[in-house]
């Protein structure tokens, strides 16, 4: 295995490892409140843990850009277009807008699914056993956190 694919390999998982403890830091905030010591220092793990992401995502898209782009390659770089939205949905929240927090939880289950569907369709690192149910899943969260933020920002009635 050449040593660039390696490496490649290496930084995209790390991207998605990242993301996933970004995310499970969100999942979990109101219980790591206590033990990191308030808002800001979870704040401030949560944006060390996605600058790490992003750099990981960086660093393994400069290793492995590959032309030409097929599907696979298509959704890992979708997922980095989305996860630049991101970015900017965080650092809205991070402004004081309120509504982007709604909109953040629901870009970083997209990137989360974009990245494991970008992996999964490569077909070199998943066996198809593991990849498909990983997809199935992906794709429901993705569906559910979306139409659930979406019905939570819909003005209501009454």
């Amino acid at each position: 295995m050449p040593q660039s694919i390696f490496l490649g390999d290496i930084t995209g998982f790390a991207a998605l490892a990242f993301v996933g403890l970004s995310a499970l830091m969100m999942a979990f905030r109101a219980k790591l409140l206590k033990p990191l010591g308030g808002v800001g220092p979870l704040r401030n793990a949560h944006v060390i843990v996605a600058v790490a992401a992003m750099a990981s995502l960086a660093l393994h898209i400069g290793i492995l850009f590959n032309l030409p782009l097929t599907l696979p390659l298509d959704l890992g770089y979708a997922a980095f277009a989305l996860g630049i939205v991101l970015w900017a949905t965080g650092v809205g929240f991070l402004e004081r807008n309120k509504d982007s927090f709604t909109l953040h939880g629901s870009l970083a289950v997209a990137v989360a699914a974009l990245v494991i569907a970008h992996a999964a369709s490569s077909g070199a690192n998943f066996p198809y056993y593991v990849a498909v149910p990983a997809l199935l899943t992906a794709g429901a969260i993705a569906l559910v956190s979306g139409a659930y933020n979406l019905r939570k920002l819909r003005p209501r009635q009454g």
